[in-house]
């Protein structure tokens, strides 16, 4: 018997193993995945709800409580067109957006529309959706 025999008859024994191997790890994936969709359907959908004038009034009220520059009667802001930017900042924003919550509350500027922002030099910041 030559070394290439004895190869050949390895390889022809191991091979059904590999195999069985594979079909295994294969199963387990696919029960895995199966699992997985069972979890996903237990949990209640995401509804969006369109929210009403005075709810979106509230929910900015409730971010920039009384005594903010934005606090003070302006719970409107976004339906009046009015636009926050950072005393020392570059980029205004809509005052729901979330880059708004890192300014500190002395230093927010508050503008009447996007053009005045524009007007005093600031540009719209890249992560508040709607800004142009």
């Amino acid at each position: 018997m030559s070394i290439n025999d004895l190869v050949e008859n390895v390889k022809s024994r191991v091979a059904p193993f590999y195999t069985l191997i594979l079909c295994l790890v294969i199963a387990g994936i696919f029960f895995c995945l199966g699992r997985l969709s069972a979890i996903e359907d237990r949990h209640t959908p995401i509804r969006i709800i369109q929210p009403e004038n005075g709810q979106a009034a509230s929910a900015v009220s409730a971010v920039f409580p009384k005594g903010t520059p934005l606090g003070n009667d302006s719970a409107q802001a976004g339906e009046s067109g009015q636009v926050v930017a950072s005393k020392n900042g570059t980029k205004y924003y809509f005052p729901w957006c979330g880059g708004v919550k890192n300014i500190k509350p002395e230093n927010i500027v508050t503008f009447a529309s996007v053009e005045a922002a524009k007007a005093k030099g600031y540009s719209p910041a890249a992560n508040c959706k709607g800004l142009k």
